[in-house]
């Protein structure tokens, strides 16, 4: 027979918890309509030295990073 303390009931109730928002983060991050790729993905840039995400419209071959001023190709 379990003795229903304080303690028990408030381990059951943040167990219980946490289960109900694992199992709803493993839901959400199966779900299939939420790896629709970007329309706009080829327009993004990273910069290989500060890692800034930026947009380069024009699609340059060589640019410079708009942070840090560093070219890269």
């Amino acid at each position: 027979m379990i003795i229903w303390d304080f303690n028990v009931i408030v381990a059951l109730g943040i167990t219980l918890s946490l289960g109900v928002v694992i199992v709803l983060w493993v839901f959400y991050n199966l779900s299939e309509d939420r790896w629709e790729p970007l329309s706009d993905h080829e327009f993004f840039r990273q910069c290989g030295f500060c890692g800034y995400l930026y947009f380069d419209y024009f699609k340059k071959v060589q640019g410079a990073c708009p942070r840090c001023g560093s070219y890269q190709s």
